[in-house]
């Protein structure tokens, strides 16, 4: 069960600093496929903001996957952010405001490591008084 979520954890980065590179790298261009390019400097600077956001917690979650009872705020941190990332995707979808084929990779992904990460968390070890 700890692989499976060390596994989980280092996915979830992995798939953050893919977002971060396109965030940081090619922002007009991802914007574009969404149709609102080309945008305000600000907006490209908001959006490099966020793949820094993505870089620095997969750095942290990779960090703990070494241990992840020792560090099992971070799992949950990563838990969080994809249920919160999905109910935004789909509030998005559900309101008009994108397609499913421009959000719909998101939703994906983060029912993916979400479902990995909840087969895979350890729910009795994570509260007993020693997490080790």
């Amino acid at each position: 069960m700890i692989k499976g979520l060390k596994i989980s954890m280092i996915a979830w980065a992995v798939i953050g600093f893919l977002y971060a590179l396109v965030f940081i790298l090619f922002p007009n261009q991802l914007l574009g496929m969404f149709g609102v390019s080309p945008v305000p400097n600000y907006v490209q600077f908001f959006m490099v903001l966020l793949g820094n956001a993505y870089i620095l917690s997969g750095i942290f979650v990779i960090l703990a996957a070494r241990d992840p009872l020792k560090h099992i705020l971070w799992v949950q941190l990563a838990m969080a952010w994809a249920v919160l990332d999905l109910v935004a995707s789909l509030v998005f979808i559900i309101r008009g405001n994108l397609t499913f084929l421009q959000a719909g990779n998101a939703v994906i992904v983060d029912i993916i490591i979400l479902a990995a990460f909840l087969i895979f968390y350890p729910w009795r070890k994570s509260h007993s008084s020693d997490n080790r």
